[in-house]
């Protein structure tokens, strides 16, 4: 099974739903990544984006950074059409491409970044995908990975109540606020949890520690937990070569 179904169904309203039923962090997250960039807005460099969805990191990268050149990389073609037409007016600074990730090798470049994607992969898929990321990466280059992962032992079902009662609290004052409407949301998760009860929306509850140690089995100079918020968490990940080597 694969998550497919679930990412086609919510593509049309996944720009406008997401940053309200992913919860307050998602757009912290996805500006956190941003900052975590090792190059200055001026510099000329080139990134790619794993899982891209709608391009909402790339088209950030690309606004933040003016001389930067992305590619953005996904296997769901419903996401791809509105990724594509995101990015159109980047002219050549950006590209899409189709592509399912478990398989990609990303072309040689100075970073590589995914946002809220790898919490869908399974773990045994993931010391490949490491390798092929680090293969990839210019010297100095970083790998910048914000998912869903739990740290320490002792996260439990309770901590992950306390993040759902936020995500709860987030919604209700998108909807006051006329963001959306109760019903959009309460259809959203509803579609979730029909999905997932199919098998069409698979998730696994990777390990920050799990996941560092497989980046540095992957080749991975030094890895680090710079930023997280409940499960919301940002490793950054480089191969050797940089300036402070």
């Amino acid at each position: 099974m694969s998550t497919d179904d679930y990412f086609a169904s919510v593509a049309e309203s996944y720009d406008r739903l997401q940053p309200i039923v992913a919860g307050p962090w998602y757009e912290a997250g996805l500006a956190m990544v941003r900052d975590m960039v090792p190059h200055e807005p001026k510099e000329a460099f080139s990134f790619v984006e794993l899982g891209c969805g709608t391009a909402v990191l790339t088209k950030m990268l690309l606004d933040h950074f003016p001389l930067a050149r992305g590619r953005a990389v996904d296997g769901e073609p419903a996401m791809l059409e509105i990724a594509r037409k995101k990015l159109a007016a980047y002219g050549d600074r950006a590209a899409v491409e189709q592509a399912d990730i478990l398989l990609y090798r990303p072309p040689e470049c100075d970073a590589v970044v995914s946002s809220f994607v790898f919490h869908h992969l399974p773990p045994e898929k993931l010391p490949e995908t490491y390798r092929r990321i680090s293969d990839a990466l210019r010297p100095g280059g970083c790998f910048i990975l914000l998912d869903q992962m739990t740290v320490g032992r002792a996260w439990n079902k309770r901590v992950g109540q306390q993040g759902w009662r936020l995500v709860w609290r987030h919604t209700a004052e998108a909807i006051a606020g006329g963001l959306a409407t109760q019903d959009e949301v309460d259809a959203r998760f509803a579609l979730k949890r029909k999905m997932k009860e199919e098998g069409k929306d698979i998730e696994y509850r990777h390990s920050a520690e799990q996941v560092m140690e497989g980046m540095q089995a992957a080749a991975f100079d030094e890895v680090g937990l710079v930023w997280r918020t409940f499960a919301s968490t940002i490793l950054v990940a480089f191969v050797r070569g940089g300036r402070g080597d």
